[in-house]
């Protein structure tokens, strides 16, 4: 079979647009003759179908090429003749096509309040032993567990997106937890880990470890952003020109300018913040000393970070516009140490918020030098960059969740 370039994405696309409503004139697969113009196609239909590879790579003949996999597990996926092929008008390009551009799950097909565990548990263990499913761990906090109806969580949309791969999940995820509370509920996860074949790990911690503390990490003594905390003039005088969305926008993307060493000896009490950080740390190593005493270098472990939450400061969950008995957690903060400066809450948030990206990127690092799985951090600050995506102050609604979704690829 001969190596191709594939065309650049403009012209991938001009191609794709030619002929998608066309069958593709040759093959592609191990051992087939490639048309370029059919490796773009198929490799657009793929991608559309949420697998992860690259539309201007290359195919090769070998079982480890990108495409050649997608090709292979899609055909496995779709109970289809696996021969890594695709021909004119067969069956896998038939059904690459059908539902061209699939929905995603609605509200109210929500599962925010999720089955009990031993329902879930009991049809995890029926697939488990199936070689074509991917079995899945989601352990976590309420950004997995989020206990209102209708409203979908990121195990919602992460699983919805990723049906691709034959998902088999099982759902440990408590909102409320911190990591302390997951690594001392742990006897199902090292029930299911130590008993079946688990590919992914899905592990969201430290939300809750952190936030419920502020008032324990953050100083009472400023209630104003200082001049000497930025290193821009300019910047910090046009940041004081906006308010709303808009400002707290521009605040993450000038965060670069923060005089990280003047704000955090002014704003953070550090014994205490190490203290924390310190716990989860711990709690992350013990949760990674088990995957590795279960799982094998196939096995992947994601972790995310949490985006910036200032966007809906005070906002409490909610049911059928009634409050409820949560939260909030960020704001209380605030009024009780009189911060009003929307400039220093948006950075007591996004430095925070950034500690703890680095915080991941330690423990990624510890598990590489000590544990053999693989691993991988799931980076979501920014993303939710607008009010319309929060659904309370700490919280993703549906929309957010769906656009978190689509950084998480199994």
């Amino acid at each position: 079979m001969e190596n191709y370039s594939i065309q650049s994405t403009q012209e991938n696309q001009k191609s794709y647009n030619r002929q998608r409503t066309t069958s593709i004139s040759n093959s592609v697969g191990i051992n087939a003759v490639n048309n370029s113009n059919d490796v773009a196609i198929i490799q657009r239909l793929l991608i559309n179908k949420g697998y992860s590879l690259s539309e201007n790579g290359h195919i090769n003949a070998i079982q480890s090429d990108p495409t050649i996999v997608s090709i292979l597990n899609f055909q496995s996926n779709n109970s289809l003749r696996i021969t890594g092929n695709i021909y004119p008008n067969d069956d896998t390009f038939k059904h690459l096509n059908l539902n061209h551009n699939p929905q995603n799950i609605i509200e109210s097909d929500d599962e925010s309040v999720h089955q009990p565990f031993a329902t879930n548990a009991f049809f995890f263990r029926r697939k488990a032993n199936n070689a074509n499913t991917l079995n899945v761990i989601f352990e976590g906090d309420s950004w997995l567990d989020y206990p209102v109806p209708r409203v979908l969580d990121l195990y919602d949309t992460i699983s919805d997106r990723n049906q691709r791969l034959n998902l088999n999940a099982l759902h440990l995820a408590k909102f409320g937890e911190t990591t302390s509370d997951m690594y001392r509920d742990r006897s199902n996860f090292i029930q299911y880990i130590s008993n079946y074949r688990i590919d992914r790990i899905y592990f969201s911690g430290g939300g809750n470890d952190v936030f419920p503390k502020l008032d324990r990490i953050v100083k009472s003594t400023h209630t104003t952003f200082q001049d000497n905390f930025f290193t821009d003039v300019s910047k910090l005088a046009e940041l004081r020109t906006l308010s709303g969305d808009a400002l707290k926008r521009k605040c993450i993307q000038y965060r670069r300018y923060l005089n990280t060493t003047a704000f955090d000896n002014a704003i953070f009490n550090k014994t205490n913040l190490n203290s924390i950080f310190g716990s989860v740390y711990q709690n992350y190593m013990s949760f990674g000393a088990i995957v590795n005493a279960h799982t094998s270098e196939r096995t992947r472990f994601y972790m995310h970070t949490y985006d910036y939450p200032m966007f809906k400061l005070g906002v409490k969950p909610s049911l059928a516009g009634v409050s409820l008995p949560l939260g909030p957690w960020v704001q209380p903060v605030f009024d009780q140490y009189r911060i009003t400066d929307d400039i220093l809450k948006a950075y007591i948030i996004i430095r925070l918020l950034d500690k703890f990206y680095y915080l991941l990127r330690y423990i990624k690092s510890k598990f590489s030098e000590r544990f053999r799985f693989q691993t991988e951090i799931i980076n979501f600050r920014g993303v939710l960059n607008d009010s319309r995506y929060w659904r309370d102050e700490i919280h993703p609604n549906s929309d957010g969740a769906r656009r978190l979704a689509t950084r998480v690829n199994f």
